[in-house]
C-alpha cells in the first residue's frame, strides 16, 4: 500500500508526524499485550522488577495512545482553524466559486484581480469588525472591480458573468456596474446590447450619468453609426443629465470622421450655445476632416479659432493643416506651417514631416523633399516608410534612378523596412531610365532582404529589357516569375509583346505564340495590349488573332 504526499510541505510534516505516533503506538500496544499475558507470579508486587517494568508499560501507553495524539490534533487545529478563518473571511467579501461558461483566460485574468482584492482586503481589516454596510459596499467593489477588468480586456461575456454574480450574492448592481458592462459593449462596438443595458439600467431604478451616455455614443462611433451617436445625445439632452466636453467632441468627431463637416460644425456651435468650451480634439476632428478634403483654407481657419479661444495647437493640428495642403500641392504655405509649429516651441513628429516630403513630392519638388528628410534626421526623427516612398515615388515619375537609389539608401541606413511597393518604385525609375543593371541591383536587393517580389516588381524589372528588345531575358524573368506560382497578367503581357516588337529583327511568332497562350489563360486583353500586339506581328495580322480568338471562346478580346 502507497502513500501519497501533498504538494503542500505543511501537509507532508503533519502526513509525517502521524504515521511516527502510528508506529510507536503499535510497538507500545504490542509490548503491552506481552507484559499483560504474563502470570500472575511474575507481576507479584513483591517482585519490583517485573512489576515496575508492566507498570511504566502501561503509563507510556496511555500517554501514547491518548495524551500525545490529543495534544497533536487539537494543535493542528488551532492552525487550521486560524487559516480556514482567514479563507472564510475572504470568501465571504468576494465569491470564491467564478462562474460557468466563461472564456478561461479572461474569468482567470478577472477572477486573479478580484481575488488578490479580497485577499488584501481580508488582510487590511483583521481582527477589525467591519459593519453589514460596508462589508456589503467592499464586496460589491470587488465585483465591479472585476467586470471593469473584463470590460478592458473587451471580453464581454466575462464581464456579463461577473454582473449576475453580483445578485445571486445577494447584491445590486449599481451605477458602475452597470456602465463596465456597457463599456465592455462599447469596447465591441455591439451598440445593440450596449442599448439593451441602457434599459436594464433604467428599469433597475439606476439613473443613467453622463459617463454612460458617452460610452454609449463612443460605440456608435467605432460601429461608424453617426446619426446614433447624435441620437443619444439629444435623449441625454431630454434626459437632463449634463453633457460635457467629452460629449460634444464625440459628436463632432463622428460627423468629422465621415466627412460632414456642416453638421460638425453645427455641434460645435450647439457646444458653444451651451456654455460648453470645446476643447482641442473638437478643433482637431474639424481641422482633420478639412485635410482630408484637401481644405486648406477651412484647416487655417479652425486653428486660428483655437488660439483665439486660448487653445494650444498640437503636433497633430499642426500635421493635420500640413497634409491639408500637400493633398492641394501648395510646398510654400506647407512650409509656412511646419516652420509656424517650430517657432510655436511644438516639434513636428514623423506624421509632419512625412506630410511635408508627400507635398513636396506631389508638386514633384525632389530638392526641397530631399531637404525635408535631411531635415527630419538632423532634428533626430525617425522616419518610416511612408517617408521614403513618398520622395521615391516622385523620383520614379521623373525617371531619375539615381535619386531613387540614393534614397533607397538612405531608408535602408535608417533601418526602415522597405516592402514591395517601394522597392517597386525605384524598379519603374530604372525601366523609365532604361537603366538594367541598376534594376538588376535593386531586385536582388529586394530578394536579399526576404521581401517576396509580385507580378509589378517583375514588370518592372523586365521593362528595361524589353524596351531594348532583349526577348531572351524578358523570357527568362517570366520563367522565375512562373517558378515562384505568379502567372503572366495583362502588364507582363504587354512587356512580353513589348520585347518581341521591339526586338532585331521582330519575333512574330514568339508574339502570336505569347498572345493565343496568354487568351487560352484568360488573361484580360486592354488596349495596350493589342497596340503592341499590332507593332509586333502587325495590324493585319493581329485583327485575324483577335477575330479568330473571339470565335473560338465567344469572348470579347478588347477591355477598356
Amino acid at each position: 500500500m502507497g502513500v501519497v504526499f501533498m504538494a503542500n510541505p505543511a501537509e507532508n510534516s503533519r502526513l509525517s508526524a502521524c504515521l511516527g505516533l502510528t508506529a510507536v503506538t503499535l510497538g507500545v500496544f504490542l509490548v503491552d499485550l506481552k507484559l499483560q499475558g504474563s502470570t500472575s507470579d511474575e507481576l507479584d508486587p513483591g517482585k519490583s522488577d517485573s512489576f515496575r517494568n508492566y507498570f511504566v508499560a502501561e503509563v507510556l501507553t496511555v500517554v501514547v495512545c491518548m495524551v500525545l495524539p490529543a495534544m497533536f490534533c487539537y494543535f493542528s487545529g488551532r492552525g487550521a482553524a486560524g487559516k480556514g478563518g482567514k479563507v472564510l473571511r475572504a470568501a465571504k467579501q468576494y465569491p470564491e466559486k467564478q462562474p460557468q461558461q466563461v472564456d478561461s483566460r479572461s474569468s482567470d485574468r478577472a477572477g486573479a484581480g478580484a481575488g488578490a482584492s479580497a485577499a488584501a482586503a481580508a488582510q487590511s481589516v483583521r481582527g477589525k469588525p467591519a459593519s453589514e454596510g460596508a462589508l456589503a459596499k467592499s464586496t460589491l467593489a470587488r465585483f465591479n472591480q472585476a467586470i471593469s477588468s473584463a470590460a478592458k480586456d473587451g471580453d464581454l461575456r466575462c464581464a456579463e458573468r461577473w454582473f449576475w454574480e453580483i445578485q445571486k450574492s445577494g447584491h445590486q448592481p449599481d451605477l458602475i456596474s452597470f456602465n463596465s458592462v456597457i463599456h465592455a459593449c462599447a469596447k465591441q462596438g455591439d451598440t445593440v446590447r450596449a442599448e439593451l443595458w441602457m434599459q436594464r439600467m433604467r428599469s433597475s431604478n439606476v439613473r443613467p450619468n453622463t459617463i454612460s451616455y458617452n460610452i454609449l455614443m463612443d460605440a456608435c462611433v467605432k460601429a461608424e453609426d453617426a446619426d446614433g451617436a447624435e441620437r443619444w445625445l439629444a435623449q441625454m439632452l431630454r434626459d437632463g443629465v449634463e453633457a460635457n466636453e467629452i460629449s460634444y467632441a464625440t459628436v463632432i468627431h463622428a460627423r468629422a470622421k465621415n466627412g460632414d463637416t456642416a453638421k460638425a460644425e453645427r455641434w460645435l456651435q450647439q457646444m458653444l450655445e451651451a456654455g460648453v468650451q470645446p476643447n482641442v480634439v473638437s478643433y482637431n476632428s474639424l481641422i482633420y476632416a478639412c485635410g482630408r478634403r484637401g481644405d486648406v483654407d477651412g484647416a487655417e481657419r479652425w486653428v486660428y479659432e483655437m488660439e483665439a479661444r486660448g487653445l494650444e495647437p498640437r503636433v497633430t493640428s499642426y500635421s493635420a493643416v500640413v497634409d491639408a495642403c500637400a493633398k492641394s500641392g501648395d510646398v510654400l504655405r506647407a512650409e509656412k506651417w511646419m516652420e509656424k509649429m517650430i517657432g510655436a516651441g511644438v516639434e513636428p513628429n514623423v506624421v509632419s514631416y512625412s506630410s511635408m516630403i508627400d507635398c513636396c513630392a506631389r508638386a514633384e519638388d525632389l530638392e526641397r523633399a530631399e531637404h525635408w528628410l535631411c531635415k527630419m534626421a538632423e532634428r533626430g526623427v525617425q522616419p518610416n516608410a511612408h517617408s521614403f516612398s513618398a520622395l521615391i515615388n516622385t523620383c520614379s515619375k521623373r525617371g531619375d534612378v539615381v535619386a531613387a537609389v540614393r534614397a533607397l539608401g538612405r531608408m535602408e541606413q535608417a533601418n526602415v523596412d522597405g516592402d514591395v511597393v517601394v522597392y517597386g518604385s525605384v524598379l519603374d525609375a530604372c525601366a523609365k531610365a532604361g537603366d538594367v543593371v541598376r534594376a538588376k541591383q535593386v531586385f536582388q536587393q529586394m530578394r536579399s532582404r526576404g521581401i517576396r517580389p509580385n507580378l509589378i516588381t517583375y514588370s518592372a524589372l523586365a521593362r528595361p529589357f524589353a524596351h531594348r528588345g532583349d526577348w531572351v531575358e524578358v523570357e527568362a524573368i517570366m520563367k522565375q516569375m512562373n517558378s515562384e506560382g505568379l502567372a503572366v497578367n495583362e502588364y507582363f503581357l504587354y512587356v512580353l509583346l513589348l520585347s518581341y516588337a521591339t526586338a532585331k529583327p521582330r519575333q512574330p511568332e514568339r508574339a502570336e505564340a505569347a498572345f493565343l497562350q496568354a487568351w487560352g489563360n484568360r488573361v484580360e486583353i486592354n488596349k495596350h495590349v493589342t497596340s503592341v500586339l499590332s507593332r509586333a506581328v502587325g495590324r493585319a495580322r493581329c485583327q485575324e488573332l483577335m477575330q479568330s480568338a473571339t470565335k473560338l471562346s465567344g469572348r470579347s478580346t478588347l477591355r477598356a
